[in-house]
């Protein structure tokens, strides 16, 4: 009976032994989470107004740069109409061509009859003085003529900063102001808007498992009360630790394409980190 214990024993302890010549054991850390939209942007007025439109509701779906909301542009429309009929006004331009033609044509004339000795050397220089002040008096209109177009440029930025347009393609959640509302510096938020086509969830992972996360990494992660299987990406670990909780932020970035995953259901990650095995033998 000794024998067959001492025998059992020697067992137990070479495939203890063989299982921790093969590799550590992997252990599984449960860390918790709540899935976030990807982005969440308060989108503001970049001026200050009246509200003339909210051209959204809750709930819409919206593309990037699409209209959400616009401020009262009545006067910069006006104001840029009246550039717009500045900057097209030509007539003086054309006036002052043909009078560059026409000086052109009489200096070439002087410069003809100065040769044959039919013209005097006093009478070709004011020629080509006359001629030299249409073309300066052409390049100050060209001049004049690019202000107005600059001046164009500038009133029709204007007008575009009243309209308040979706930074990127999403889901509108909030519209905290509506039309006839003053938007001021103090208080510049109209709308918010989510990207839901993918998700993060944010996890606070202990110091001593740090070092078997990678940023880039691909992992599995549970979501809802169903525990669905969901794949994420690692996007980001932070290189500070929190000293009070002793543990790193790390940002797992979750595609979600169909719009499968609802934002701000909890999310369970199992993070595997290898243990010690016990190779002792106990008699």
């Amino acid at each position: 009976m000794i024998c067959s214990n001492h025998r059992l024993t020697g067992a137990v302890f070479a495939l203890v032994t063989m299982a921790s010549l093969a590799g550590p054991l992997m252990a599984q850390q449960q860390l918790e989470g709540f899935t976030e939209p990807y982005r969440r942007i308060a989108v503001p007025a970049s001026e200050i107004g009246v509200i003339s439109e909210i051209a959204v509701v809750e709930g819409d779906e919206v593309l990037q740069s699409q209209l959400l909301a616009r401020l009262n542009d009545t006067v910069l429309v006006a104001s840029l109409e009246v550039a717009r009929a500045s900057k097209d006004a030509m007539g003086t331009r054309r006036g002052a061509e043909a009078e560059v033609r026409v000086r052109e044509k009489q200096l070439a004339s002087y410069r003809e009859l100065q040769e044959n000795g039919n013209a005097s050397r006093r009478e070709l220089d004011r020629s080509e003085t006359e001629y030299q002040q249409a073309i300066a008096r052409l390049q100050a209109i060209d001049e004049e003529l690019e202000v107005r177009r600059l001046e164009y440029e500038r009133v029709k930025a204007q007008v575009q900063r009243r309209r308040i347009e979706s930074p990127i393609s999403g889901v509108v959640v909030e519209v905290a102001k509506e039309a006839g509302e003053f938007v001021s510096p103090t208080d510049p938020i109209v709308l918010q808007v989510v990207q839901l086509d993918q998700l993060k969830a944010i996890f606070s992972v202990p110091l001593s498992l740090i070092r078997y996360v990678r940023e880039g990494a691909e992992v599995t992660l549970q979501t809802g009360r169903e525990n669905r299987d969901t794949q994420g990406i690692v996007e980001f670990v932070s290189p500070v630790a929190d000293a009070e909780s002793g543990s790193v932020r790390v940002k797992i970035r979750i595609p979600n394409l169909q719009r499968s995953i609802q934002s701000g259901i909890a999310v369970r990650w199992f993070l595997d980190a290898p243990t010690v095995r016990i190779s002792q033998r106990t008699d």
